[in-house]
């Protein structure tokens, strides 16, 4: 079961390509991914997180190894480490006799199937997976062939080294899985707009990766900007994905700021910028002073 649990942490990755964001006025010339926001009581550091990343990423920069040091709590959107695999299978894979071929086209499948076997994945592994999942497995594959891999995730860096801090989650699996499930009534849109362009999702990556290594949110910005607007069914799908949950994860940060404590936050670069981020909807708060390190 280990081998399948990384692949639904990857959807943070994908979300970076359904973002619908606007310019920032960050300048973010030798700057960090990071940001330290202070209420006057607490402080939270907020950690732009990549899911998957390279063993070139390490070791990171002193400034943010020296955040987390001094910080009393570890958030991370979920802690990866307490998920029940068999209580994830049944998430992701149909219980019911349902299967991945009844639930989209023949022409989707057929395309999900080449793709498949390209890869020397037999039909068994995927046969009862949830479009979305079975999705999701596919541009895992396509990235881990290119040295991207969850063991190197900046999440998965920190919860090794939290020992005593106690560690918060921002979501829990059963709402972060829940909500993909729901994407099934739009399964064909989000298979053939993840997978239309995957012989340059690496390419994609790369480029997302040296912007987040610079600390530059306005190129981050820039290629993570996708409207949405002339696909309703898409635009459904970045609301629930992104939107709504920003809303609940800023909401989450901001009870935090009125602790009295020090919290290092570590969420999908993805949810922070843009008009509708994290970082913008703290902003708007105009409580906290905020800095980006």
């Amino acid at each position: 079961m280990k081998k399948f649990r990384f692949y639904i942490f990857y959807y943070l990755l994908l979300s970076f390509f359904l973002l619908q964001c606007s310019s920032v006025k960050t300048n973010s010339e030798n700057k960090h991914f990071i940001w330290k926001i202070n209420s006057g009581k607490a402080t939270v550091y907020l950690l732009g997180s990549i899911h998957l990343a390279k063993e070139s990423l390490y070791p990171l920069e002193p400034l943010i190894e020296s955040s987390f040091a001094e910080s009393d709590n570890l958030v991370v959107e979920l802690n990866i480490d307490k998920i029940n695999p068999s209580e994830l299978m049944k998430k992701v894979l149909y219980q019911d006799g349902n299967t991945l071929e009844a639930n989209v086209s023949p022409e989707i499948y057929a395309k999900l199937k080449s793709m498949f076997d390209k890869n020397g994945i037999p039909r068994l592994v995927y046969e009862k997976a949830h479009p979305w999942f079975a999705t999701v497995m596919l541009v895992n594959f396509e990235l881990k062939a290119n040295g991207y891999d969850e063991k190197n995730g900046i999440d998965q860096h920190f919860l090794n080294k939290a020992d005593e801090k106690r560690i918060l989650e921002l979501e829990s699996a059963d709402e972060q899985l829940s909500l993909f499930n729901e994407f099934d009534k739009y399964s064909e849109e989000f298979v053939e707009y993840s997978l239309s362009d995957l012989k340059n999702t690496t390419e994609q990556v790369d480029e997302l990766y040296e912007a987040w290594k610079t600390g530059n949110t306005k190129l981050f910005e820039q290629l993570i900007d996708v409207t949405t607007e002339d696909n309703p069914k898409l635009e459904v799908i970045f609301n629930k994905l992104i939107k709504e949950r920003n809303i609940k994860m800023a909401d989450k940060i901001a009870g935090y700021l009125e602790s009295n404590e020090k919290y290092f936050v570590v969420v999908g670069a993805g949810h922070i910028v843009g008009k509708t981020g994290i970082l913008n909807l703290l902003k708007e708060k105009n409580k906290y002073k905020i800095e980006q390190l």
